[in-house]
Order: structure tokens, then C-alpha cells, then sequence
């Protein structure tokens, strides 16, 4: 019996380091990525991408995505993990610094990032190499709640 929803919330997203986001294009066709994630004190979701991939094209045209953070190694039917709502953006030059700070700042549950911030910003935001920064900002929480003996999907928080 999982007493608290919301806390159990705070534990997916912070012993996990991959969410899979769901995008359209401007005529509706989907498009899926997963990417690896930092998260803010708001519980904002930073990754890094080309601007040219077909994930960052489409939230250029249409910014509302839909998202999911689980962990696959769970047994079957026994496994549990949340579905987001919400609009990505793609981070502004001046906040680069900062959402680095948060990314290359995180300890990340398999493994750690090959750079700091001085070496992304030197590295990856010269003349040629495209790699930015990519923000989402939820707006909505969803898992299926693991103590009903049905698939009953509730919000949760954070």
C-alpha cells in the first residue's frame, strides 16, 4: 500500500534519468524521443538536443508534449510510473548558463554527464555545434494509482 502519492511522485522523477517525450508535427503527425533529464526546484525538466532533430522541430511549431518517466526493469504488472502534460520551449541564450548549472549539476542515477557547464558552452554552443538546451514545464501530472485493484489513473503533485 503506497501511502503517499505525491512522495512516490518525487521518487520516480528523482531515481530516474530518462523521460520520453511525445510530440506533433504542424499537421499532427506524432513523433517520440526519449532524452535524458535534470529537473529544478519547480519541477521543471531541462535536456539537450539539436534544434534540427525532429522532437525540437516539432516544439518549435507546436509546444505542447506529453511525456512519461518510468523504470523498465519493474516486474510486470507491478510496475509504476507517471504521464505529464505539459509545453516545452527551447531555453533562451542568457538562462543557458543556469539551466547547465542544474543539468551538468545533477547526480544522475546510471552514470554522470561527460561535461561541466564551461566545457557545453565552450564545447557545444560555438559556430557548428547546435546542441541547446530544451525546457518543459508541466502542467499536469498522471499515474496509475498502485493501490487500486484497476487501472485507475489519478493526478498527482509533486
Amino acid at each position: 500500500m503506497v501511502k503517499n502519492l505525491n512522495e512516490l511522485t518525487r521518487r520516480i522523477i528523482e531515481k530516474s534519468q530518462y523521460v520520453t517525450i511525445a510530440t506533433s508535427d504542424k499537421n499532427g503527425n506524432p513523433w517520440i524521443s526519449p532524452v535524458v533529464y535534470a529537473y529544478d526546484k519547480d519541477w521543471n525538466f531541462y535536456f539537450v538536443s539539436i534544434p534540427s532533430s525532429k522532437h525540437c522541430s516539432n516544439i518549435k511549431n507546436n509546444k505542447k508534449v506529453v511525456a512519461a518517466i518510468f523504470d523498465s526493469h519493474q516486474l510486470l504488472g507491478e510496475g509504476v510510473g507517471l504521464q505529464i502534460e505539459g509545453e516545452a520551449i527551447m531555453v533562451d541564450i542568457k538562462n543557458t548558463p543556469k539551466v547547465a548549472t542544474i543539468y551538468f549539476g545533477r547526480k544522475y542515477p546510471y552514470g554522470k554527464v561527460s561535461h561541466n557547464v564551461g566545457q557545453y558552452i565552450k564545447r557545444f554552443m560555438k559556430k557548428g555545434e547546435l546542441y541547446r538546451f530544451y525546457k518543459i514545464r508541466p502542467t499536469k501530472f498522471w499515474m496509475n494509482d498502485p493501490n487500486s485493484k484497476i487501472d485507475l489513473r489519478v493526478e498527482v503533485k509533486p
